[in-house]
This record gives C-alpha cells, structure tokens and sequence, in this order.
C-alpha cells in the first residue's frame, strides 16, 4: 500500500468513527488526542505517522533555502486545489498539512534529517532507511554561504521558545544541552566541532552515500533556484507527480515567495510562527530572510578562512553536489 492510500485509510477511518459519535463525545475524543500529541507517546506516534504516510520528504541542512521552496511549492499546491482552512497560511509554510484539506494532495514533511546542526559529524546517523518508502527531495546549497548563514541563525535566532521547541524532540535529549545561543565569532564557529563545516560536509556526504535508498531523489541547487525559480519548482512539483499545475500558478507562487514579499511577512509576523519571525526586527542579521544570496560568504570571510573553507570541501566533499571550488 502507498503512503496516500495509507493515509486516505487511516483519516476515513476516522472520519467514520467520528460521524458515528454524538457531537459532545466527539469533541472530548478530539480533546484527548490534542492532548495525547503533547506527550513524548505522542510525539513518537506522529513522527511514526509521518514516516510512514509521506509522499515526499523535503530534506536539507539548515539555511539552505528550505522555507523559500516550501512556500513556492505549498503556494502552488494551495492554488491549484483551491485549498482553504482558517489557518490556512501556517498550513502552506508547515506543508505537510495541506494533505489533510485534499485527498489528491502529496504529503511532503519538511525535514532537518537528524538535526545535524547539533552534532559532531561522527554523531551524524550513518543510514537512511526510515525513507525507504518515500521520494526525497534533497535541497542543497554552497556549504560556504550554509555556513555563514547558520552563524547569524546561531548567534542571533535561538529563543528561549526556539530551545523549549527543540528540547521536546525525542532524538535531540542526549544534546539538549547544546541547544542554545552561540556566543562565539564566525571563524570559531567555522571550526566547532559540534554543527561547524566538517558536520555540514559529512552531512551532505552521508546522502550521498545513501541516494539508493528513496524509492526517488531529486537533488535540487539553492544556486539553480536562485537562477531559474520557475523551472526548479516545475521539477519538485513532477517529482511529486504534479505535472498538470499550470505554469500561470507556479510563477504567482514564485511571486509570492520573493525575497521582498517574505521580507515583508517576516516583519510582520504574518505567519506568527518561529519559523518566519526575526531575531530582532532591527537587526538584518536575525531575520530568517537574510541575505538571501549566492556567494555571500565573501562579504564575511577573510582570505584564511575562504582558503581553509575551499581546502576542506576540496579534500572532503563528494563531486556529487558539483560545488568544489
């Protein structure tokens, strides 16, 4: 059985039992689970749920451009199948949940994969089989301008709600105590073994090793998204088995997703969730939309650091990803 017929199963199955109950124990019954999906049972059954009724899974390393291509595909998903719910804009930015609105929607769950940004690179998870019965979508990005990205998101983005959200999840108990504000200076930060460029190159190494195992992977480049964004969204979206979404939609939620346009709902909270909110509103550099440029590390690294940066994608990094210098 495929993930959305898996999924279709399980919601009308409980949409039949629901339609079966009176209105009162219905909503006690809807309660209990809220309630249920709070507790760390809870949270391991909808990651199990997840898991296994995904279409898709998004995967990057973070700071890679994840919530641009999430609200260009969402967007589309959101135009085409004219969907509609009152929460309807933090449904698009969290993507997963469109599916629930439409049964012809793919569940994409957007992903860290393993959180790497927390770990030492020999703490990474070595094998990828829990997706095995999904397509991935691999984003990446130039791990010179991830790094610096993930510098300012370190140093100037964890909240002390951003650590009460990551200190829930169950895989990241043995590091929570590395869940916090880093307070040291880009260079240094380069060098950390915990989350620095070493972690970020055995990341996109470990995919590499293990693209056999989707069912599909389609690799997609911030560079080539930054270069052609239409056409990137055309092939996430076929990937998915979208082919039939118009090309008039796909360049309205590019539209949607500019640089400008996500700067705007950033500063005004328009998704009021931690994913699209700044650090501080009067410091650029805490804003989720930075930058939002290819080679900007050279605005922030000196001649040392470039050359210790560019050594060690040369030495380490697989040609897969085409970004040795």
């Amino acid at each position: 059985m495929n993930p959305q017929s898996t999924r279709r199963l399980i919601v009308s199955g409980w949409q039949n039992i629901k339609s079966k109950l009176p209105p009162q124990t219905s909503r006690r019954v809807g309660t209990l689970i809220g309630k249920l999906a709070k507790t760390p049972i809870g949270r391991k059954l909808g990651v199990w749920y997840d898991d296994r009724s995904a279409d898709a899974f998004l995967i990057s390393f973070p700071k890679c451009g994840r919530t641009w291509l999430r609200l260009m595909i969402g967007r589309s998903l959101e135009r085409y199948f004219d969907l509609s719910h009152p929460d309807i804009l933090m449904r698009t930015l969290e993507l997963s949940q469109l599916s629930s609105l439409h049964p012809d929607v793919p569940k994409i769950v957007v992903s860290h994969d393993d959180d790497p940004q927390w770990k030492k690179p020999q703490e990474l998870e070595q094998s990828k089989e829990k997706y095995k019965h999904a397509k991935v979508i691999l984003l990446v990005r130039d791990p010179r301008d991830v790094i610096v990205s993930n510098y300012f998101e370190h140093s100037k983005r964890i909240s002390a709600d951003h650590v009460k959200v990551l200190s829930k999840l169950e895989h990241l108990k043995p590091y929570v105590d590395r869940i916090k504000l880093y307070e040291g200076d880009l260079p240094t930060y380069i060098h950390e073994e915990i989350g620095g460029f070493n972690s970020l190159l055995r990341f996109y190494n470990i995919w590499v090793e293990n693209q056999h195992v989707p069912t599909g992977l389609l690799l997609v480049r911030y560079e080539d998204i930054h270069a052609n964004p239409h056409q990137e969204v055309r092939r996430v979206l076929n990937f998915v088995g979208l082919e039939q979404i118009s090309d008039e939609i796909i360049s309205e939620a590019v539209e949607y997703a500019s640089f400008d346009n996500m700067r705007k709902m950033e500063e005004a909270d328009k998704f009021n969730s931690l994913i699209l909110r700044p650090g501080n509103k009067k410091d650029e550099e805490s804003f989720k939309t930075r930058k939002g440029k290819v080679g900007g590390f050279t605005e922030y690294l000196d001649e040392k650091e470039i050359e210790y940066v560019n050594r060690q994608m040369n030495e380490i990094l697989s040609d897969f990803y085409g970004y040795k210098p």
